[in-house]
């Protein structure tokens, strides 16, 4: 009926920069589920769960975001990104479910992407795939 895909993540450049966009894609099994633009990679206070080792001048955090594929349509933290349901991205057609983040070679801002894990950034969490039947 519904599968949820939430990350920590943000765009990336050297160091960190608060003025750096990416936008940002979500495949699943091969299909677009939707782009976000990420403003910034960033930075300038510290990420909660950042270990001690990690430098200060680094990528410190992200946002959370989350794709959610429904039978009515793929949507990001809410909002509508395309109208294919769940059933369009063929989830049961292989063994396993192919997740891929990437900037497309034509996106507008095509800056580079961080993900975080449970000990890094705000969210204490890895990737995470919910399903619910």
């Amino acid at each position: 009926k519904r599968l949820e895909l939430s990350m920590e993540l943000c765009s990336e450049d050297h160091e960190y920069n608060l003025d750096y966009p990416s936008d940002i894609t979500v495949w699943i099994n091969g299909i677009e589920a939707g782009t976000w633009t990420c403003p910034s990679d960033f930075g300038g206070r510290r990420g909660k769960y950042n270990p001690d080792w990690w430098p200060d001048k680094n990528t410190q955090y992200g946002m959370l975001k989350t794709w959610i594929l429904t039978e009515s349509g793929t949507y990001l933290d809410g909002e509508l990104t395309n109208s294919l349901s769940i059933k369009d991205y063929h989830l049961s057609q292989n063994a396993y479910i192919s997740v891929r983040l990437g900037i497309k070679e034509d996106a507008k801002h095509v800056g580079g992407i961080n993900l975080f894990g449970d000990c890094f950034g705000d969210y204490p969490q890895n990737i995470r795939m919910k399903f619910v039947f």
